[in-house]
Order: C-alpha cells, then sequence, then structure tokens
C-alpha cells in the first residue's frame, strides 16, 4: 500500500482482481512515480495501492462517467442512491432508461444500482450498448455503500481519469519509475467464459493479440508492467518472452458454483 490506507472497491466486477490482491501487491514496486491502469474496471488493485500520482483509464463510457461523479460527486450519488428500491418491477424500470440519455449523477448512480442489484453483478451490455443483465433477487443488496464511496471519492481526481482505449497507451511517455498494470477482459478458459461485450464492441482475440505486442514493446523499453490473465495455452503463447506465474483464484461472476475456480496467469516484466 504506497499510502499506507487501503480502500475497498465499490463496484463488483467480473475478473476483478479481489481474490488475487496480494500476489499482486508482493510484485508491484514501491516506488512508482506514476501508476498507470488501462482497464480500470473495478479498480481493486488501485484502491489498494492508494497511488498518489495515477492515470486511470478504460473504453467504457458508463464506468467512466461514474469514477468522474464519485470523485466530484460522492454525495450527490449516495443521496439519489437512498432513495432507490431493490424491488423487481423497479429494477427493470431502472435498467431500460438508457445510460445515455440520463444526466451524469443519475447516470453513475444507475450504474451502481444496477451493479448492487443485478444478477452477480456482472457488467454486460449488448451490442446497441444497454444494460441486459437480470435481477438479482437479494435480500439486503447493500446499495448506498455510504463509506466505500466517501473514501473513494477523496482517493479519485476526475482529472486522472480518462475514456480512453487500451490502444493510447503505447503513444505516451513514460519515466523509469512508472508502473502499467493491464487487466483486460480474460480469454475464455476451460470451465469458465468471461464475458467479453462490457462495451458495445467485444473485446476479441486480435486485441488480444495487438496487447501482447504493446507489452513485449513496453517492456523492452524497460518499464515496469505487469498483466493479468486466464490460464490458457494461447495466453502463455503470447507471453511466453515474459515471466508468469500460475496462482488459483474464484470466479465471483457465474451461474454454477462448480465452475467458479479457476487458474490466472499473473505477467510481469522488468520487476
Amino acid at each position: 500500500m504506497l499510502n499506507g490506507t487501503s480502500v475497498k472497491p465499490f463496484l463488483k466486477w467480473a475478473g476483478g482482481k479481489a481474490q488475487l490482491l496480494h500476489e499482486l501487491a508482493k510484485l508491484c514496486p514501491n516506488n512508482i512515480r506514476k501508476y498507470y491502469e488501462p482497464f480500470l474496471g473495478g479498480g481493486a488493485l488501485f484502491f489498494f495501492l492508494g497511488p498518489k500520482n495515477y492515470l486511470l483509464s478504460d473504453n467504457n463510457p458508463e464506468l467512466i462517467n461514474l469514477y468522474k461523479c464519485v470523485a466530484n460527486h460522492p454525495r450527490e450519488i449516495i443521496r439519489k442512491l437512498e432513495t432507490m428500491k431493490n424491488e423487481e418491477s423497479y429494477f427493470y424500470n431502472i435498467r431500460n432508461k438508457s445510460f445515455f440519455e440520463l444526466d451524469k449523477i443519475n447516470a453513475a448512480a444507475r450504474t451502481i444500482y444496477l451493479n448492487r442489484t443485478c444478477f452477480n453483478g456482472l457488467y454486460r451490455v449488448n451490442k446497441k450498448g444497454h444494460f441486459n443483465v437480470p435481477y438479482g433477487k437479494y435480500k439486503n443488496p447493500n446499495i448506498v455503500q455510504k463509506e466505500k464511496i466517501l473514501i473513494a471519492s477523496k482517493l479519485l481526481s476526475s482529472r486522472k481519469i480518462k475514456l480512453m482505449d487500451f490502444r493510447e497507451i503505447e503513444k505516451m511517455k513514460f519515466s523509469k519509475d512508472d508502473f502499467i498494470f493491464f487487466d483486460p477482459p480474460y480469454v475464455p478458459a476451460e470451465g469458465y467464459a468471461d464475458f467479453k461485450r462490457y462495451t458495445r464492441k467485444q473485446f476479441t482475440y486480435d486485441d488480444h493479440l495487438e496487447l501482447a505486442e504493446i507489452f513485449t514493446k513496453l517492456a523492452t523499453n524497460k518499464l515496469r508492467l505487469i498483466l493479468t490473465n486466464s490460464d490458457t495455452h494461447f495466453v502463455r503463447k503470447l507471453y511466453k518472452r515474459h515471466k508468469i506465474i500460475t496462482v488459483e483464484s474464484k470466479r465471483l461472476i457465474n451461474i454454477k458454483s462448480d465452475r467458479r475456480k479457476s487458474r490466472d496467469v499473473i505477467i510481469y516484466a522488468n520487476i
């Protein structure tokens, strides 16, 4: 923990790093000048480390809007969440509202509400960008999470949060003490198929090929890097030039409980 405190994320997120945090923390350098995370998701590692100098990015406009609003308007979001109901008809009424037609605060509250009340906290949209996960039927989904949102808000700065494709990271200028953490949508593995559509466009095998090329180029430039993915032959082949460790994890997003156990890989360079 870079700043001496550990903040828990306020979102449940498929592929979230809560299960791997301690393994990742062992590898993360202590002297990070600037922290970069181009697949922000639930931000578990960022919140755990608590860096002061950072750039967080994602290609999901709904997610980026949420983090910017938590940074700038946490109490407005909390007040909105306090009015929202854990009822099935209410859930579908909120789900049917388009993120693109709401103002920023209402859109951010909607994102948190759906995340807490939908099935297993899964984030999935169709080709039109409409959220399509069913109601979760939880007795107490803890919709508001006031303390988590307020603490996260203190750590977040909207100026350091950007809507950005991961390919843009290759164009940036870095110093030798910078650190980049890549947590892309996982390659489907036996017993567990990570959802692919968290934006309108799926994350494809070609995207994974491009990401591996970028990772290798950055590693050649002596940048300190960590990347996580599923333990598959395809992933190991992509990153065979780099150091790889295998870790056991549990998937929080799956219908069949017997498929929750999984193996992940942590790939790293210059660490």
